[in-house]
């Protein structure tokens, strides 16, 4: 579920990022002793996500990142949701230090966060996940032919976006695709034809291909005492475009709201334009991190 939390003083959430580097030299000697097996990263998995004292989450998180494992990737990814502006922040750096490119769309939304230290962190993440990419791009400069070849590019195959709630119009569900594709674009070519496998073009397609299709299962406005709300839940189902197979099920919900004072029926619209994209970053953000780990 996407949520929006309204940022802490500047002031304090740098401390908090102090007082956690006090956390993270007591445990970075003991982790390291157990990069070779799971059972280390586990636990501060687990703390990432579940410890209530966001010291430790942000101190977890930075190790997640000296370590810098891509399992650790999709626990990294919902870390961005935390509540706390400190601990998305550094799940945000931890992400730019592994530098898995699937992870880009997901640091291009958190660079659009409401606090403005996460969105720091997260435009600096960017920036290091380029110099990677040019740094391995001129190491590869003048490879020989006996070199490996590179891994196979994805491909995504977007089908029409369905409505069970009834509620959406044919504009907002063509709007569901169109902001599915561009979030998956970067990691991998896509198209959007819904003839493409009838017309002989599949098996031309790479091998690492993916069928996506898409449903609005919710799509509701709520008048409560003091504010209207707008709820939106979306769910995708990827499929291996070779065999068929169900990949995944990832769903994303979210709820735009606005004070019942204010609130105007023009302003509908765009608050259900609002909903749809932050479920669908959701959904999409846990396919994103489901495939990096492939």
């Amino acid at each position: 579920m996407v949520h929006q939390f309204g940022a802490p003083r500047r002031a304090a959430v740098l401390a908090a990022v102090a007082a956690a580097a006090a956390w993270l030299l007591a445990a970075s000697g003991r982790l390291a002793l157990a990069a070779d097996g799971p059972a280390g990263i586990d636990d501060v998995e687990q703390s990432l996500l579940h410890d209530p004292s966001y010291r430790v989450r942000v101190g977890a998180a930075l190790v997640l990142g000296r370590l810098a494992k891509p399992r650790s990737v999709p626990v990294l990814l919902r870390a961005l949701k935390d509540p706390h502006p400190a601990v998305r922040g550094s799940a945000a750096q931890s992400l730019g230090r592994i530098a898995d490119p699937a992870t880009r769309p997901a640091l291009q939304a958190s660079a659009q966060d409401g606090s403005p230290l996460v969105r720091r962190m997260a435009q600096d993440a960017l920036k290091a996940m380029a110099r990677a990419r040019d740094e391995k791009d001129r190491d590869g400069e003048g490879e020989g032919e006996g070199d490996p070849p590179a891994p196979a590019r994805l491909s995504f195959e977007i089908k029409p976006m369905g409505d069970q709630s009834r509620h959406a119009s044919l504009a907002l569900r063509d709007h569901m695709r169109d902001y599915l594709t561009n979030r998956l674009r970067p990691v991998g070519d896509v198209a959007i034809d819904q003839n493409a496998r009838d017309d002989g073009r599949r098996a031309a397609l790479p091998a690492r291909g993916f069928i996506v299709d898409g449903v609005i299962k919710n799509l509701s406005l709520t008048t409560q005492p003091t504010t209207v709300e707008v709820t939106c839940a979306v769910q995708l189902v990827v499929s291996r475009q070779q065999t068929g197979g169900v990949f995944l099920l990832s769903t994303g919900e979210a709820i735009v709201q606005k004070p019942r004072h204010q609130f105007r029926p023009q302003q509908r619209a765009g608050m259900e334009l609002e909903a749809l994209e932050n479920a669908v970053r959701g959904a999409s953000d846990d396919l994103l991190g489901r495939l990096a780990r492939q």
